[in-house]
């Protein structure tokens, strides 16, 4: 999409915009709309807008979504929230030309806010709390206040997003990789037990940069979450012939997790991480590439941060299913298939007395690579694979967990990768004693 760049002449016209003033009122966050039954609400929850590095109004980031069939969205921009007075700079590439006409067209001048200072050319960023009125509504649609905790040991990235958070958190640093994703957890936690409003934080991409290793993951206390799952094209979700891929690393975490460290278990969460709404291409960041799908009967914050941490949520790219079940014993998925579509759903787990061995990945002067060690084929081995529609496991009872992937031979229209097929992420299960 061509760029439409003001020119220095049109910065008086631009200027009068600065005139009208907005005519949006501040809205309270939408009040729990209560179903008779469970339903599955679809969400992203990793998204980015002009208040960080996205390159688009947030309300056009939400109006894209809404339109597209999502009910709810979380806009997690790098350690900022979406609140006080903010004026972005439209002298760089960002926000001007076709974003800032599109914003108008849409919303008009009296919404739309500029001013020239310095000859300089400035556009004021509307609040969450300002727009979110425009866009919610019960049981249809729903804004979560969320940010991303930006945050980096020695090089590696370490970026975890807090999901309804209230309040924002600086990033928490650390003298590790490890330390430095229990203090953001901890921050979060505390947060949380001094607000009382359920909320949750996950790692984002582990993969990134090749930041974080599936041993630093496993042990970090009070995480539930983690991007099984990232439509960024530059977060590495399968890995390289040293580095294990994310389904990889969630084999490899759950079985540590649960058969040796006394911990809980760990969930997959599928996102976006859009960040480019104006050019839809493989190789930039686009919205409508991973998304979860959350069962509950209510579209509230509160609702669906409580369904996630029970694990009633799959992550998808592209597949959808009509139902989810553990009876203690039997795994059973439903899919909502598509006409000529085919699908297969493989389920992966470890299994008690299991080979517990690894080994480092060593370089080629057989130096250890400070990666995500081998561990055996034991770790996340294929226990069934069925293909159609319907699928089920019996566990035999010596399973650690069990969970599921489902893939098709849908294309995707714009994917992750070339020739990338629609999935989707089931969450894990244990045996009821």
């Amino acid at each position: 999409m061509k760029w439409l760049i003001p020119a220095a002449a049109s910065l008086a016209a631009l200027a009068t915009f600065s005139a009208a003033s907005a005519k949006g009122e501040s809205t309270p966050p939408l009040k729990a709309s209560v179903s008779q039954k469970a339903q599955w609400y679809k969400g992203n929850l990793h998204t980015h807008t002009l208040w960080s590095d996205g390159d688009d109004y947030p309300e056009m980031i939400v109006d894209w979504y809404k339109s597209r069939g999502y009910n709810f969205l979380a806009l997690s921009d790098h350690n900022i929230l979406s609140k006080g007075e903010r004026w972005f700079d439209l002298s760089g590439s960002r926000g001007r030309g076709t974003p800032l006409a599109d914003y108008l067209e849409k919303l008009g001048d009296d919404w739309v806010k500029t001013k020239v200072q310095n000859d300089k050319v400035y556009v004021l960023l509307r609040t969450l709390e300002e727009f979110r009125g425009l866009y919610e509504e019960p049981g249809k649609f729903l804004m979560i206040q969320s940010e991303e905790i930006t945050d980096s040991y020695a090089g590696h990235p370490v970026h975890m997003n807090a999901t309804n958070i209230q309040e924002l958190i600086p990033p928490q640093h650390g003298n590790s990789v490890l330390e430095t994703m229990q203090n953001n957890v901890d921050a979060v936690a505390e947060q949380r037990e001094r607000t009382g409003v359920p909320m949750f934080i996950h790692l984002n991409h582990p993969n990134f940069v090749w930041g974080v290793t599936a041993e630093e993951l496993m042990h970090v206390n009070g995480e539930k979450f983690f991007e099984v799952y990232n439509g960024h094209p530059s977060v590495n979700n399968y890995g390289d012939k040293i580095h294990a891929g994310t389904e990889r690393m969630w084999d490899i975490i759950l079985t540590m997790r649960l058969a040796e460290l006394n911990m809980e278990i760990m969930y997959g969460i599928g996102v976006d991480d859009g960040h480019h709404y104006h050019d839809m291409a493989i190789g930039k960041s686009n919205p409508g590439r991973g998304w979860v799908m959350v069962r509950s009967k209510s579209l509230d914050a509160d609702s669906i941060v409580h369904a996630m941490e029970r694990g009633d949520f799959y992550s998808s790219s592209g597949v959808s299913l009509s139902d989810v079940r553990f009876d203690g014993r039997r795994y059973s998925v439903t899919i909502d298939a598509e006409e000529g579509i085919e699908y297969t759903t493989t389920f992966y787990g470890t299994r008690k007395g299991y080979d517990s061995t690894s080994t480092p990945v060593t370089d080629d002067d057989g130096e250890p690579l400070g990666v995500t060690r081998n561990y055996s084929d034991d770790v996340g081995e294929v226990l069934a694979v069925v293909e159609g529609a319907a699928a089920s496991y019996k566990l035999q009872g010596d399973e650690i967990y069990v969970r599921a992937k489902i893939t098709s031979t849908k294309k995707i229209e714009n994917p992750y990768v070339a020739g990338e097929t629609a999935a989707a992420w089931i969450q894990p299960v244990v045996p009821r004693k």
